[in-house]
């Protein structure tokens, strides 16, 4: 800057001339948008000056120049100028409003005053908070206002309320802007208006109101406590559904779709089987805005109430099979796409995906439909929604689709093997990502003869096809392929590596915007460059951070990166994590190069990939703690010190729940899979306790720390109690990677915070995650809980009565195990937990309940056969039996039931025949696993050579078909 020119400036701000003072204003306002910072030591001048303009005429430019100025000076604006900064703000408000009625482009300007508080010193905006949301309210339901400014209020109050959801419900603001958010969801929009969640991803700001409000409903569910959005959106979806108006009836749809992931947990567990009747009605209406809406709905909610929706498959999956035959029909007499053709394969694709077992017997019919559309002369995009659909229903036919697959490949060969024009390169990436699916799902028996062909088609297109599309699916088929072959793909990783590499470290696709508008792809960019590839070390310590330039381009106003190529980082990412897990000691001598980019990523401004970053970094930890290869102990020595410390600082710093949650996943499967080895480094244990502690008690920056703080009754969002349960999954592994002992001397600090979320005040979710959790503690503690009886006991105890399902099965679930590891402390109290367990039983229907009840009798019979009343409580026990949904418990139960036959107990001799019949069911089904079975084939074994008359009655007494069992369950012990 110029140095006469604070000097010239301050002769135009002299007061004498208005004119004069609205130049000097206008000066200030472009100075301070290109070099804020070196006009910070006179901001005490221009904000004693500032406040004439605001307060004298609203609709001078001199007004709109300050507020531009104020938006400039917003970043940099400190403790000492906040006051006088805050006083200007009201005649801000006011401006604003004068704007709108005379000229929406510069009152859209002046909002962004409020855009940029909101994102760097919303201290600053406090006071006059409620003003400028009142304000968005009402501009976003203007109808007759122009799209652009009800857009940017739209998109406001959805950002508001992430960022300051206490202070919304503090307020109560969050009706007021649920209501107009619903209303502008009922008006005429584009015609892509219903695919608002799945067709791209774009920003809200820049569309139309009506993705806006969609998006801003959709962060409004993710942030704020169920009870104060759902009774507001069911009132009004009520009345919707009553009206003749269709536009009404489509926000319906859309708002119940925007809310199905923020509010999952309560619409899944209480409105669910009403809400998929007024789905069924919608998708069959003849208004195509309607059907369109209702699809989306229902695609929302297939993917985000699993399981339960499964369950009403037989009802749904007609519908759409009936509407898919019809889009068939068109597609073979040549006529175009009929509308909503999006909507209904999104909504297909999503439940169908989810449905495994349950699909196959409709697989035939729908394979017919979706191999027809390929084999007929149908446009791109239906053939690329169809080939879409294929790869959906292969991850739930599995195996089942090896019937299918050469004609699939057959129809898919043009688009694999040839470059495509433009308009055809969706198809070649569907196909490949299509592809990768069925590699996938198969399993290795069905696709390991394809492996080498698909590998070559690969590297193939990585040499012919520069497009970010293109590369990121081959990633993910290699990934694919890699849980089919293993280890075997090493001889094409180095290739493939070096084109990962290169993506991770390209800069293709970022756009620098300039001050003055214009944008351009500049060289490099920090943080996103390529940085210095070696990893320098200085007192034990890696920074692979990228090394920053000395000084700043004062005209580059920010950065952004095309979707395509985001995408391709985040995909490569998460392949380089599958390659990791997959490929083993073939990928460790790739890993350091690879970790040294991806540690990049977890600094990378978009949080998709930093989320996938996160999950690849903790997996290269894995792998080498657990690989042979000779440099594998010093590699893990080097990262797991790299890796434990940014972990933690992500929970505790980073914005995005996405990104706190892939932090505290990885360090569970650390833990789970490390171990001690883990921890053995100075601070680690300290860095993990502190993460989990900090989200346990709100003080993570995602949880919104520096909001104001609201009473417990608000409640809180099912995110962020989401984030917490993530938090509980950390503690059972920590227990177990520092063993009974010392874990012990840990858990009296971690024992309040999760005992403090099973109070009755507590909601479902957090009694249910909570009790869960502690549960797997006991687990982990061995004996060594049974020090901690007094507090875990009554807690079990009181939660095995609670109203809901799932709090009650963990409670169950944790009287078992606090049966069998509680110590010598818990033996005197087995008479309750007998008591306990029989009361439950006697009016239990919920299935995982039952099976816990089942699970917990097996485990005081291990612990203490002596205890345990055989001669009434065993005969009931084998009634509870076969388990209903809770395999797992198995192994404990057969563990049991050896240890009965192994101790020739009595009771046990008497019931032979059941035991051996459940055992028959049990065996090499889906409910076994590889730690039961072979569990179920020593007790058949056993009993063969020992109770050999009551073997031979029992064979004798069965059908053919369970003989046949019987026989797998020998053969496979020979």
């Amino acid at each position: 800057m110029a140095p006469a020119l604070p000097e010239i400036i301050n002769k135009l701000l002299l007061p004498d001339n208005d004119s004069i003072q609205e130049l000097g204003i206008f000066v200030v306002s472009v100075v301070s948008g290109i070099a804020a910072d070196q006009l910070a030591q006179y901001l005490t001048q221009f904000l004693h000056l500032f406040p004439a303009p605001l307060t004298t005429d609203y609709n001078s430019p001199s007004s709109f120049y300050t507020i531009q100025a104020l938006t400039n000076f917003a970043p940099i604006v400190g403790q000492d100028h906040m006051e006088a900064y805050q006083k200007l703000l009201p005649g801000s408000v006011e401006v604003v409003k004068s704007l709108i009625q005379f000229d929406e482009e510069k009152a859209a300007q002046a909002m962004d005053l409020f855009d940029v508080l909101a994102e760097c010193e919303v201290a600053l905006l406090v006071p006059q908070l409620q003003a400028v949301i009142q304000l968005c309210i009402e501009v976003s339901g203007k109808k007759d206002l122009g799209n652009p400014l009800r857009t940017k209020a739209l998109t406001f109050l959805g950002y508001i309320t992430r960022l300051k959801k206490k202070y919304v419900v503090k307020n109560k603001m969050s009706e007021g802007i649920i209501r107009v958010l619903f209303s502008v969801l009922c008006e005429k929009g584009d015609d892509d208006d219903a695919a608002l969640g799945f067709l791209g991803g774009e920003e809200a700001e820049g569309g139309s109101p009506v993705h806006a409000a969609a998006q801003s409903l959709d962060s409004c569910a993710l942030h704020l406590p169920p009870d104060k959005i759902l009774p507001v959106i069911l009132s009004m979806v009520d009345m919707s559904f009553k009206s003749d108006d269709p536009l009404q009836i489509k926000g319906a749809y859309l708002s119940l779709a925007m809310i199905a992931e923020g509010c999952a947990d309560t619409l899944r567990t209480k409105h669910l089987n009403q809400l998929l009747q007024c789905i069924s009605r919608g998708i069959s209406s003849e208004q195509q805005v309607v059907k369109n809406s209702a699809l989306f709905a229902l695609g929302q909610f297939a993917e985000h109430l699993q399981p339960d929706i499964s369950k009403y498959h037989a009802e749904l999956l007609p519908v759409l099979f009936a509407f898919l035959r019809e889009i068939c029909t068109l597609a073979q007499s040549g006529k175009d796409d009929p509308p909503g053709v999006d909507r209904m394969f999104y909504a297909l694709e999503v439940f169908c995906e989810h449905l495994e077992d349950e699909l196959l017997p409709h697989l035939p019919a729908l394979m017919d439909c979706l191999l027809s559309i390929l084999s007929t002369p149908s446009s791109v995009h239906l053939k690329e929604l169809a080939i879409s659909a294929i790869g959906a229903t292969a991850n739930a036919a599995k195996s089942e689709m090896v019937p299918y697959f050469e004609k699939i490949v057959a129809l898919l060969k043009t688009y694999l093997t040839e470059d495509q024009p433009d308009e055809k390169l969706t198809l070649q990436v569907q196909s490949l990502d299509t592809l990768a699916q069925l590699s996938r799902s198969m399993g290795a028996e069905n696709f390991l003869k394809y492996a080498d062909d698909c590998c070559v088609l690969g590297l193939g297109l990585l040499d012919r096809k520069d497009d970010p599309d293109v590369r990121k699916t081959c990633y993910l088929l290699f990934a694919s392929l890699a849980s089919v072959v293993k280890g075997k793909l090493a001889n094409h990783l180095p290739k493939l590596i070096d084109y990962m590499i290169a993506s991770l470290q390209s800069v293709e696709g970022v756009v620098t915007h300039f001050k003055d508008g214009d944008a351009t792809l500049p060289p490099s960019i920090e943080g996103l460059g390529e940085g210095d590839s070696e990893a320098e070390e200085e007192d034990g310590e890696i920074d692979l951070e990228d090394k920053k330039s000395e000084e700043e381009d004062e005209e580059v106003a920010g950065y952004s990166v095309e979707n395509s190529y985001m995408a391709e980082k985040e995909d490569t990412c998460v392949a380089l994590r599958e390659l990791s897990l997959h490929c083993g000691d073939s990928f460790v001598i790739y890993l350091d190069r690879c970790a040294e980019e991806v540690y990049k990523m977890l600094n990378y401004p978009h949080e998709d990939v930093r989320q996938a970053a996160v999950g690849a970094m903790a997996q290269f930890a894995v792998t080498l703690v657990k690989s042979s290869y000779p440099t594998a102990r010093e590699g893990f020595t080097k990262w797991i010190q790299v890796v434990v410390p940014k972990l933690s600082e992500l929970i505790r710093t980073d914005e995005e729940y996405g990104v706190v949650m892939a932090g505290l996943e990885g360090f569970a499967e650390l833990l789970r899979e490390g171990g001690p080895a883990v921890l053995q480094h100075p601070g680690h244990l300290q860095a993990i306790i502190n993460s989990v502690t900090d989200v346990m008690t709100n003080k993570t920056v995602c949880q919104d720390m520096a909001d104001e703080v609201g009473s417990d009754e608000d409640g809180e969002a099912e995110q962020d109690e989401m984030l917490v349960e993530y938090a509980g999954e950390v503690i059972p592994n920590l227990g177990k990677a520092l063993g009974p002992l010392e874990f012990s001397q840990h858990f009296p600090h971690l024992l309040p915070l999760f005992a403090n979320k099973t109070k009755k005040s507590c909601s479902v979710a957090e009694r249910s995650f909570s009790i869960g959790t502690l549960a797997e503690t006991v687990e982990a503690l061995g004996p060594s809980s049974g020090q901690f009886l007094n507090q875990l006991l009554p807690i079990f105890l009181q939660s095995s009565q609670d109203e809901d399902d799932e709090v009650r099965s963990n409670a169950l679930f944790g009287l078992g195990v606090l049966g069998q590891h509680g110590g010598e402390q818990i033996l005197e109290h087995f008479p309750i937990l007998l008591n306990t367990l029989s009361r439950a039983l006697s009016k239990e229907t919920f299935p995982r309940a039952l099976d816990n009840i089942s699970g917990a009798v097996a485990r005081l019979i291990i612990r203490d056969v002596s205890r345990v009343p055989m001669e009434q409580v065993f005969p009931v026990l084998l009634r509870c039996l076969p388990l209903r949904e809770d395999f797992e418990e198995n192994k404990t139960l057969f563990q049991c039931l050896l240890g009965l036959q192994q101790m020739k107990h009595p009771v046990f001799l008497q019931h032979v025949h059941p035991v051996l019949k459940l055992c028959t069911l049990v065996f090499n089904t889906k409910q076994s696993d590889p730690d039961t079975d072979p569990l179920i084939r020593k007790l058949v074994t056993v009993l063969k050579e020992e109770s050999s008359t009551e073997f031979e009655a029992f064979v004798q007494s069965i059908e053919p078909e369970w003989r046949e069992r019987v026989q797998l369950i020998m053969a496979s012990n020979s």
